[in-house]
């Protein structure tokens, strides 16, 4: 959102002249300049954010907010670009001879872990604040177990870490990562948490390891 465009809060219907303006009232942060934020409001914005959170089912359907259509298709395209980045950037993933970890951010209940990343990593964490989606990530991932789509790979891939945390408190075991996936949750975190993670994050990397970040984007109004 540019500097000038109009946000709107959706449950309340606020609206505001500026970007600055929105996360100054919301989450005290002014992320403009080096003033220090209200933390008393940085920590009701998340808050809030868990407490919208704690009420929706613990399903696909709940946590795509009613679109759980749209899982097939989501999963279906990050698979071939999935396919074309590690192809490109890890030639040894296609050879089979390459031990690969992933670390699914804002993993719900585990939907994008166990159709997707089970199917290329042969280790994959889970690091998500809301307790019942973990939960429910927990019992159904914690015996799933794939083979891998790579034919020179025969080896078994299961999920190995769930974490009841945050993002903007959370910090990986540097060097575990070959790949850190971020989708449908970064907008949770204010501008300055949005830099902030991503500078802890990457002590989690790999020297050739990557960041995924996939997000709804538009050209233009909200």
């Amino acid at each position: 959102m540019d500097a000038g465009a109009v946000a709107m809060d959706s449950e309340d219907g606020k609206s505001y002249s500026s970007r600055k303006e929105m996360w100054l009232q919301e989450a005290g942060e002014d992320a403009e300049t080096s003033r220090d934020p209200d933390l008393n409001k940085k920590d009701e914005w998340y808050q809030n954010g868990i407490k919208y959170w704690t009420g929706v089912e613990a399903t696909v359907d709940g946590v795509l907010g009613g679109y759980g259509n749209v899982s097939s298709w989501d999963v279906m395209e990050s698979d071939r670009f999935l396919l074309d980045v590690l192809s490109e950037c890890m030639p040894d993933y296609v050879r089979g001879n390459r031990h690969l970890v992933a670390l699914d951010c804002g993993a719900g209940v585990g939907r994008v872990t166990k159709q997707l990343l089970l199917r290329h990593f042969h280790e994959v964490d889970l690091v998500e604040p809301v307790q019942h989606f973990l939960e429910t990530a927990r019992r159904d991932l914690k015996s799933h177990i794939l083979e891998s789509n790579v034919i020179q790979d025969h080896s078994l891939h299961r999920v190995v870490n769930f974490f009841a945390t945050p993002l903007q408190n959370f910090t990986p075991e540097p060097n575990r990562y070959d790949v850190i996936w971020v989708q449908w949750c970064i907008g949770h975190l204010t501008d300055q948490d949005f830099v902030t993670f991503f500078l802890r994050a990457k002590v989690g990397l790999k020297p050739d390891g990557l960041f995924v970040l996939k997000e709804n984007v538009s050209k233009c109004g909200m």
